[in-house]
């Protein structure tokens, strides 16, 4: 998490207009607080769910990479990578992702799922 005053309201701000589904919006709100505080990982990952929720997968990639780069073992941002990388049909590189948040996160249950449904695709290619 920040420690950025500023960063931290503008993200807040982000998440509340994702969770209207205004992804655009946030996207905007998410790059703000960025600006306030280059090195905030979770701002990277909330901005990528909002960049592949609007259809902008590379984007999403990208703000992914960051957020991983600044933060390895977060979990969630290896998911969201993965689901990214599954949109695009790179069902191998998706694998590894979710396989990835399972090993940082065993609990993270979503991940089995998605990680279970590529691995199918995988074996039907």
């Amino acid at each position: 998490m920040s420690n950025n005053l500023m960063a931290i309201k503008l993200f807040d701000e982000g998440i509340a207009a994702y969770l209207k589904n205004n992804f655009n919006d946030s996207i905007i709100i998410f790059t703000q607080a960025l600006k306030h505080d280059s090195k905030f990982a979770l701002a990277y990952s909330s901005r990528g769910a909002a960049h592949l929720k609007a259809g902008h997968t590379k984007k999403a990639i990208s703000d992914f990479n960051r957020s991983i780069r600044l933060n390895p073992n977060y979990a969630r941002a290896h998911h969201l990578r993965g689901l990214a990388y599954e949109q695009m049909g790179d069902f191998a590189s998706a694998y590894c992702n979710f396989d990835r948040a399972l090993e940082i996160d065993p609990d993270l249950a979503v991940a089995y799922r998605k990680r279970d449904c590529v691995l199918d695709k995988r074996l039907d290619d």
